[in-house]
């Protein structure tokens, strides 16, 4: 009975993880057999086209695709752009991420914080796509909500969607959008779980050792 009792309670633990080990397998894993069309030389199958037909009635090529990607002229660009973001967003991503958790864990009342924490957190679950659209009813020429607004207040209209050179600031202030509110928690989380008297003292200590130096 004992050993019934303690599978019983195993089996309730574990089905308790069932939800998410389903998403991460439907949204992570799953996902992942589509890598194999940058080994295929991919064609549409005109007998039944559909994803899975497309791949399965493909020819393998190996790593031709590659080849081909690093021959061209655009490769280091794409390889610099790559690394270049990356790095940057990272980077700027970790510096406003504190600075909110910062200011959040600044917030007495607790109705607000959780507000302001939820209105944050809630990005991070839109998927790109989503926030593509975003950007597109923005900022589509003749049509976008920004456009519209700059051309009805008398500003010369701005076509940003459609000029390059717009386009690093526009993902930098996307990813931010989107990103901010989960690091955010993570650097709250880890804020609030220092002991007060603990950052009382490193306070103090580091006004005293500020008088040291005249500051």
């Amino acid at each position: 009975m004992k050993v019934l009792r303690k599978h019983k309670k195993t089996l309730v633990l574990a089905s308790m993880m069932l939800p998410g080990a389903i998403w991460l397998i439907l949204i992570r894993y799953l996902p992942m057999f589509g890598i194999i069309i940058a080994f295929n030389d991919y064609r549409v199958y005109s007998k039944a086209p559909s994803l899975v037909n497309n791949i399965i009635h493909s020819k393998w090529n190996g790593i031709e695709n590659f080849r081909f990607m690093f021959s061209t002229t655009d490769a280091f660009m794409m390889i610099r752009n790559t690394l270049g973001y990356n790095v940057f967003w990272i980077f700027i991503t970790l510096v406003v991420s504190v600075t909110f958790a910062i200011l959040l864990n600044e917030v007495t009342k607790k109705f607000a914080a959780k507000i302001y924490q939820t209105l944050m957190f809630f990005p991070y679950f839109l998927s790109w796509v989503i926030v593509s659209y975003f950007l597109f009813a923005f900022l589509a020429p003749g049509e976008g909500l920004i456009v519209n607004f700059a051309e009805n207040t008398g500003l010369a209209p701005m076509n940003w969607y459609n000029n390059p050179t717009y386009w690093p600031q526009i993902l930098t202030i996307s990813n931010l959008w989107k990103n901010v509110g989960y690091s955010c928690i993570l650097y709250l989380a880890a804020i609030t779980g220092i002991d007060a008297t603990q950052s009382r003292r490193l306070v103090s200590m580091g006004q005293a050792s500020g008088s040291k130096f005249g500051m």
